[in-house]
């Protein structure tokens, strides 16, 4: 499983009833919603994705969440 951002293109108001349909059709949890109706954090098997992307259209985008390390910024003592 692997974590994914969901995010709505359109300036429509997004229909959620069709969202959630098609996301429990494919089985993916939704990690955070805080964002809905335009934006959430989702959890789903890569296999299922192409179904998914296909079944919400074209007003939503999909794309893998990332992660970046930030680097410290204490300031280090040389003796």
């Amino acid at each position: 499983m692997t974590n994914f951002i969901l995010k709505h293109k359109e300036s429509t108001e997004p229909d959620i009833k069709k969202m959630t349909a098609v996301l429990d059709a494919h089985g993916v949890r939704v990690l955070d919603g805080s964002l809905l109706p335009r934006t959430a954090l989702l959890e789903l098997d890569e296999s299922s994705l192409a179904g998914v992307r296909t079944d919400l259209g074209t007003e939503w985008t999909i794309y893998p969440e990332k992660s970046y390390s930030v680097p410290g910024t204490q300031k280090k003592i040389k003796k």
